[in-house]
């Protein structure tokens, strides 16, 4: 029998071909038409059998499931009365195996947060009552939504969380991916020094005082600003306890943050609401144009450009690496030199002239005039701060309207729950001389 999850994906695919036709019947439909009306009807109805009976196996399953204590639980020895004491002959005593440590899916307890607030509208006491009975009594989920506040800005979620959402986020999003400093967001503010002048030295002969070796610093400051995403889930996954059903809400969530903060860290203007991108901390002289006839000559020139404007600022190059888009990688990728070997081998193994490279959509390719235009990144990312507060606010709503790129869409007539999910965090550079930024490149494959 199919899992749950899949039952529920047939579900809903089953329904939405039912609509269709149910909007396309008009109001005179023929025998033809009922009858294939019939049959759709019957493959919902049959699905629903199918869903109940899958639900009544896993709740069997789930009842009989063996408790494992985990690792960092301790164990409760009872003594044995010394007035009676027991005892059990060593040849006796079975051998029991230790139970494999399972390995935590990360993010997962985000996911089931925003689940239970999802499936209670944003109760948080139902949401409570939803967790127990989902995850149990003494799930950290359940704990949290127990001891926690509901408020006008959504259910804050707790600390202990939030670090697992970070590291998703930073396999998922090119700037935290490519090594920047980070710290955290203390009150929503962090200052941090920055080095505005050099030291000075010199050689001297004897009984010569030494030069002045002060340098002259600055600091810029890391205040917290707000990312807010919606993400709907299907009220599908929320009647029915499918399994795998916070994989998916954790993923969507992780989506939904990641593709803005890829177009906010590298091209955003900044503001007091926003944080300026890599490309608005860049200083005018590093932002280069590409040459506008296409050879490897040139290309080899131009990259070679980006990185000297680095090298002559002596950026430290401790972190360097470079932003592309993906237009721009298969343009390496192909590229040959007259023998028709590969012109930038290094690339199929994720490396360009030396440097490691990202690969992201958030970098456009339909700049200029002719919308025809990219843009390469070169940046020493030691430079480069994510400031991140450990703040996170969950809200659930099945009456709002969301924005799918396209459309503006209604939850309610669709059949879901919009999870609006807040973070905080900022990204400033400590030495703007770090970032170089090759422009109106045309590079096609």
């Amino acid at each position: 029998m199919r899992t749950m999850l899949e039952l529920v994906k047939a579900r809903k695919s089953a329904m939405e071909a039912l609509e269709a036709h149910l909007s396309a019947m008009g109001d005179t439909p023929d025998e033809a038409t009922l009858a294939k009306f019939a049959d759709l009807k019957k493959g919902v109805t049959d699905l629903d059998g199918q869903i109940t009976v899958r639900k009544q196996v896993d709740d069997l399953a789930a009842a009989g499931a063996t408790l494992v204590r985990e690792a960092s639980e301790p164990v409760a020895v009872e003594a044995t009365p010394a007035a009676a004491p027991v005892v059990t002959p060593k040849a006796a005593a079975p051998v029991v195996p230790a139970a494999p440590s399972v390995p935590v899916d990360k993010g997962l307890g985000v996911a089931a947060l925003a689940r239970s607030l999802a499936a209670t509208k944003g109760d948080v006491g139902r949401a409570a009552g939803f967790a127990a009975k989902s995850f149990g009594e003494s799930h950290p989920v359940t704990k949290a939504l127990s001891q926690g506040t509901d408020s006008a800005g959504g259910f804050l979620v707790p600390t202990q969380f939030i670090p697992d959402m970070i590291e998703l986020l930073r396999a998922r999003t090119v700037v935290r991916a490519s090594g920047p400093s980070s710290i955290p967001l203390v009150n929503g503010k962090a200052e941090i020094p920055k080095m505005i002048g050099g030291s000075s030295a010199g050689y001297i002969g004897e009984n010569t005082n030494l030069p002045n070796t002060q340098p002259s610093f600055g600091q810029i400051t890391a205040t917290a600003k707000k990312l807010g995403a919606l993400v709907p889930i299907s009220n599908d996954l929320l009647r029915y306890n499918a399994i795998g059903a916070e994989g998916i809400v954790r993923d969507d969530l992780i989506a939904a943050i990641a593709l803005t903060e890829d177009s906010q860290f590298l091209r955003g203007t900044g503001s007091a609401t926003a944080p300026k991108g890599l490309l608005n901390w860049a200083l005018s002289g590093n932002k280069i144009a590409a040459n506008a006839t296409v050879n490897l000559q040139n290309v080899k020139n131009d990259l070679g450009k980006v990185q000297l404007a680095l090298e002559n600022a002596n950026v430290r190059m401790i972190r360097p690496g470079w932003i592309i888009s993906p237009r721009t990688r298969m343009f390496l990728l192909n590229l040959v030199d007259g023998n028709g070997n590969a012109a930038f081998p290094e690339v199929a193994s994720g490396q360009l002239r030396g440097y490691p490279y990202k690969v992201s959509t958030a970098v456009p390719s339909n700049l200029g005039a002719g919308t025809d235009e990219s843009e390469i990144y070169f940046v020493d990312f030691a430079d480069v701060v994510l400031a991140d507060s450990m703040n996170m606010t969950l809200m659930a709503s099945d009456v709002a309207a969301y924005h799918d790129g396209s459309n503006v869409q209604a939850a309610f007539s669709l059949d879901q729950t919009v999870i609006r999910v807040i973070t905080e965090h900022d990204l400033v550079v400590r030495h703007e001389q770090s970032i170089a930024v090759l422009q109106a490149v045309k590079w096609m494959p």
